[in-house]
């Protein structure tokens, strides 16, 4: 049986595996020139949808604890639902590492700053303006040095990036695809 990681919105299912594939290649390249595989991380996977970031995270960094958050309540991805995501984490095999909650990102996490590791692909411009309270979220559950690697389709990247600048030096921008502010970048950044 194979994992169903859902389809994007505006979308069909060939587009979005074939989307989540090219994501897959630059953000586990981009995780192992951070850490080494065998880093022990507490990972978050901010807006984690069906699991696909936090697979691919699971994939790089077996002996890491991934904790994934999302409502479960959005149109952006078809079924998303909370019992999904466990039932894909539990078909790769990895969902005693994987804790999944319920949870808005413009919202503090119930938790402190200790993760090593931020990641999330095409959530945070689903918030539109709100996506700045997202963002602080994540940069506040990060500890100091840790990394924030976001893919997404920044409808304003001068201003989502002098926001990052406010709490991080970014580190690297790959996988740009497409030309304009609605254009897919994953950006790597270091918390301060």
């Amino acid at each position: 049986m194979e994992p169903d990681f859902g389809t994007y919105h505006h979308s069909t299912p060939d587009e979005s595996r074939k989307m989540r594939e090219k994501a897959g290649k630059v953000f586990s390249s981009l995780f192992l020139s951070l850490y080494p595989a065998d880093a022990e991380l507490r990972i978050l996977d901010a807006g984690c949808g069906l699991g696909f970031m936090s697979s691919i995270a699971a994939g790089c960094f077996h002996n890491s604890r991934i904790t994934a958050v999302d409502i479960f309540q959005h149109d952006s991805l078809s079924d998303a639902s909370l019992e999904r995501a466990e039932a894909n984490m539990e078909i790769l095999g990895i969902g005693s590492r994987v804790e999944i909650l319920q949870h808005d990102l413009i919202n503090p996490l119930p938790f402190g700053a200790d993760f090593d590791l931020a990641i999330s692909s095409l959530v945070f411009h689903n918030l539109g303006k709100r996506r700045f309270e997202g963002y602080q979220t994540v940069f506040s559950a990060l500890k100091s040095g840790g990394y924030f690697i976001i893919g997404d389709l920044f409808p304003s990247l001068k201003k989502d990036m002098d926001f990052f600048s406010r709490f991080s030096s970014a580190v690297r921008e790959e996988g740009e695809e497409g030309s304009g502010e609605w254009s897919y970048r994953i950006l790597a950044m270091k918390k301060k």
